[in-house]
């Protein structure tokens, strides 16, 4: 009797140890994307394990000073033993350390993708696992995505064509404003492709204008991106095109470039502070093809954000996501050209000047106000070019764009917003002063 009574205490302690089934526990049925590039977004990994472990707050975690709710979960287990006395914190931090160990089942393959080495200790890891405000692991969907049932249940004919993979392809072509945001691995972060309607300051005419760059996959690759301390870099043939009207063609905008970006990553040991260098060349016409320019640059992006990054995280109330509220992030790209004009066609500034080299920079500001991962979002952009003519020929010039824009959701591929145009266009010297209601594409 003595032997069964020890044997049911027992069992009703071990039901007391929350049922962890590390990654078989996610629902991929939230996974996102195409072919290879499905994921699971970090946000609904979170959301579906506090489902199953949802936080209790209690009174006392008022009091004294204030730690963040996902420092709490990351400090309840300060090594692979947790409290006996296990309470919620202690559950879901459980369960985040299972998932952390697990790495890859059948379905999905856990890997971290932050910059730096990943953190050695428990608590940082899953600190890193619950940070939305930064990329630290990506959870891959390894199985297909499920057919509808009515795909399923019918038969194809004999002769239906082979997939082509259309929609995969498509899905590696990055889509931006400039070939520089194209390297921008996440395309949340880049500055999208726009159609705009413009009314010109300077003459007050109305016009469409366009503004955008396709960047083909890598055709050459080297180092690994994956590892933020080592060396990566590759090279991607793109495709620009700038446009914006005017009664006179010779105040046009009308940029054409098809060229070559090669794009390199610098890193410490540490893969702390990373310097990102670019190498340009392209050739430059416009649409009506009557205008020949061939340009190179070089560039070298500075770890500004290391050093000024002031983004500022948090953890919503339960039952919604973590993600960043309030995020800032600034760049700094220093930048030397030099264009060879060997036809100005229309440009009428470039008429006299058959080349120049220049140096300068690019400065940007960005901030986001994220109010949910399925609510709309607003930002602030606030971009800068500087180029300085070293031989004095009149070939200086600057331009500055700032924008107000509203995304659908923080994930959305189109972007709209009101903007403000004003300088010279960097290679044709054209003079712009423009307001812009935008519509603004990015992948």
């Amino acid at each position: 009797m003595i032997s069964l009574l020890a044997s049911l205490l027992i069992s009703a302690e071990a039901a007391t140890v929350p049922d962890i089934n590390a990654l078989t526990g996610f629902d991929t049925a939230a996974c996102e994307g195409e072919g290879e590039a499905r994921q699971l977004p970090r946000q609904k990994a979170i959301a579906q394990l506090l489902a199953r472990y949802p936080i209790v707050v209690d009174v006392a975690d008022f009091s004294g000073p204030q730690t963040p709710l996902a420092q709490r979960v990351a400090n309840a287990c300060p090594d692979d033993t947790c409290p006996a006395d296990e309470n919620s914190y202690t559950k879901l931090n459980a369960a985040v350390a299972a998932v952390l160990d697990a790495r890859e089942n059948s379905q999905l393959r856990l890997s971290w993708t932050g910059e730096g080495p990943e953190p050695a200790g428990r608590p940082e890891r899953i600190a890193a696992f619950f940070d939305l405000s930064r990329p630290t692991y990506a959870l891959t969907c390894l199985a297909a995505a499920p057919l509808p049932p009515a795909v399923i249940a019918a038969a194809p004919p004999e002769d239906a064509p082979a997939e082509n993979g259309l929609r995969a392809a498509i899905s590696h072509w990055r889509i931006a404003s400039t070939v520089s945001e194209t390297e921008k691995d996440d395309y949340t972060k880049r500055d999208p492709a726009r159609l705009t309607y413009t009314d010109n300051a300077a003459d007050a005419a109305p016009v469409i204008s366009a503004k955008g760059t396709i960047a083909a996959p890598a055709i050459v690759t080297w180092g690994d991106q994956a590892v933020a301390t080592k060396g990566f870099g590759d090279i991607r043939p793109f495709t620009s095109y700038e446009r914006i009207s005017n009664i006179n063609i010779a105040n046009e905008v009308n940029n054409l470039d098809l060229g070559l970006r090669g794009h390199f990553r610098f890193a410490r040991n540490d893969g702390k502070e990373a310097y990102i260098g670019g190498l340009t060349a392209a050739y430059e016409t416009d649409d009506r093809l009557e205008s020949a320019l061939t340009r190179f640059e070089a560039s070298l992006t500075l770890p500004v954000k290391t050093w000024l990054d002031a983004s500022l995280p948090a953890l919503s109330s339960a039952g919604n996501n973590a993600q960043c509220v309030i995020c800032q992030t600034t760049s700094m790209t220093l930048v030397s050209d030099y264009v060879d004009v060997s036809d100005p066609g229309a440009k009428a500034a470039l008429i006299d000047l058959p080349q120049y080299a220049r140096a300068g920079f690019d400065a940007q500001w960005d901030v986001r106000l994220n109010r949910g991962p399925d609510k709309p979002s607003f930002g602030f952009n606030l971009q800068y070019n500087r180029r300085q003519d070293l031989s004095n020929q009149g070939a200086t010039a600057d331009r500055l764009i700032s924008r107000a824009a509203y995304y659908p959701t923080p994930q959305s591929h189109y972007v709209f917003g009101l903007e403000y145009d004003k300088g010279k266009d960097l290679t044709s010297l054209t003079g712009i002063d423009r307001w812009m209601f935008t519509w603004g594409y990015r992948q």
